[in-house]
């Protein structure tokens, strides 16, 4: 259909699985899309360097600032692949060591994400703007998507590289091209090199095309998706073999992810809207998005299992939950794996069937829209509210172990003693990497409860392990650092301890 005075063209394009129609107002440049991508970016800039490192962002800068040669040697005891070490150690060679410009360079990641993600919603929901529009607002304002946009580890640059995956696979899907599956392999290979988790998406996505399988058999799209596009993931993960066999190792001997339970897989979802939250309000936002949750499914489940079409609907869902399936199988058969984290790459799907729940065009629903768009929206705003606390590090997502390093340096510096003593790896590589010439010196306690770090490390930064047995020995004025708990209202000043009676 051409419309000369509207000056557009619509073309029905006939793909190798599925029809679709490309939608005027959904163009590559659309202003709302350009916005909300503009938007996020902001919102990713903003507080940079307002906290300071964690246990694993400080890893990762000092990783970083290793000649190439010890940066491999200390990542042979890493969990992650060096992909994401060895970037930010060109980016801090060229740019610096601050910590907004360390963080800096996930953002980017985290920003191409979005543009993405808009890209991808282009071809899951074709002629369905608001929808796409919709998902695309809620990944740039997600506190979620924001925190690990920020943090200076690899997760932004995995869902860029699985996303980017996504929209060949999409493309793939449409035109059986050898190009597109070839992007699709350079992609995931990529992605593993950063992230091992690639793994998972990429497997829900060789999975997908098996449901219709006779004709994806009879069209070559099998053949072709696996042949380049399972190649390059698989050479990828050939290379890392007995990188990936030392991190299950390590996994075994001293991690800490719990099994999944139905708790932690619904804790996902909270994540994907909040991020984290207050406290005080993390019963409200938890129901909020409990609600949500159940809404868009009961909405979408009963669509997709009427019609069971390789539309949009379908591929939205798979995308959401095939990984996070898979993910809690490898949990449950072998070895935890469930990190809410590791599976930001399928919240943008999430996003986008909260657009569909809302936007769907059947006659008559509008009432359910109603119920999806309410939650959301106090959601939305209970999540906006709770952003400068992110930012400066006063609330975090889960399973971030966050305290203010150079506060408590400051601290120490004011009440001199003759050593630190860290009672976990947690607290003593931040002390090291803000205070590496700050005396007094500060060492990680072996015996608790194993030594995490990896013992290249604690050498290469002039420390040492130090045996409960030898503290007292060495030392008669010491600190002991450790984590725990903050209680409510001010925390008391520390005060001296007898250990004259009790054992260190």
């Amino acid at each position: 259909m051409k419309d000369e005075k509207a000056g557009f063209e619509v073309k029905c394009v006939k793909t190798g699985s599925a029809k679709i129609k490309l939608d005027p107002q959904s163009s590559l440049f659309n202003p709302f899309a350009l916005s909300f991508i503009l938007l996020g970016l902001v919102l990713r800039l903003v507080g940079l360097g307002d906290r300071a490192f964690w246990f694993d962002e400080a890893f990762s800068a000092l990783f970083a600032r290793q000649d190439v040669n010890t940066l491999f040697s200390l990542n042979q005891g890493d969990i992650h692949p060096f992909g994401y070490y060895l970037t930010l150690k060109v980016w801090i060679d060229l740019f610096g060591t601050s910590d907004a410009i360390i963080r800096l360079l996930t953002v980017l990641p985290g920003v191409a994400a979005l543009w993405l993600a808009w890209l991808s919603g282009r071809r899951l929901f074709p002629e369905r703007t608001p929808i796409i529009l919709l998902g695309l607002f809620l990944m740039a304002v997600s506190p979620f998507q924001i925190y690990f946009s920020q943090e200076a580890r690899n997760y932004s640059f995995m869902q860029f590289w699985v996303l980017l995956a996504v929209w060949f696979w999409l493309r793939g899907l449409e035109h059986n091209r050898w190009a597109d599956w070839i992007g699709l392999g350079l992609s995931g290979a990529f992605g593993i090199f950063y992230n091992f988790t690639t793994a998972f998406y990429l497997a829900a996505l060789f999975i997908w095309p098996l449901f219709a399988g006779k004709q994806n058999w009879s069209n070559w799209v099998i053949w072709r998706m696996w042949l380049a596009g399972a190649g390059g993931g698989f050479l990828a993960g050939l290379a890392l073999l007995p990188k990936l066999t030392d991190r299950l190792n390590t996994i075994k001997g001293n991690f800490w992810i719990p099994v999944p339970d139905p708790l932690v897989v619904l804790r996902t979802f909270f994540s994907y809207i909040f991020g984290a939250i207050q406290p005080d309000r993390l019963l409200i936002a938890f129901a909020l998005a409990f609600i949500i949750l159940v809404v868009v499914l009961g909405q979408a489940i009963p669509v997709w299992w009427k019609k069971r079409l390789d539309d949009g609907l379908s591929r939205s869902l798979w995308l959401l939950f095939g990984p996070i399936t898979l993910v809690i199988i490898t949990s449950l058969l072998f070895q935890p794996l469930y990190l809410d984290k590791a599976l930001i790459a399928c919240s943008p799907f999430y996003y986008l069937l909260i657009g569909w729940a809302i936007f769907r065009a059947d006659i008559g629903r509008q009432s359910k829209a109603i119920l999806t768009a309410v939650p959301l929206l106090l959601a939305i705003v209970l999540a906006a509210q709770a952003l400068p606390e992110l930012y400066s590090g006063q609330i975090q997502p889960l399973f971030i172990a966050r305290y203010d390093a150079p506060k408590v340096i400051s601290y120490l510096v004011a009440h001199p003693a003759e050593a630190v003593i860290t009672a976990t790896d947690i607290s003593w590589l931040p002390l090291v990497y803000y205070g590496p010439k700050t005396l007094p010196s500060k060492y990680p306690l072996a015996e608790y409860p194993y030594p995490n770090i990896f013992p290249f490390l604690v050498e290469k930064l002039n420390s040492e392990y130090m045996p409960k047995a030898d503290i007292s020995k060495r030392f008669k004025k010491f600190w002991l650092v450790y984590e725990l708990n903050p209680p409510d209202g001010p925390v008391p000043t520390p005060q001296k301890a007898d250990l004259s009676r009790t054992p260190i």
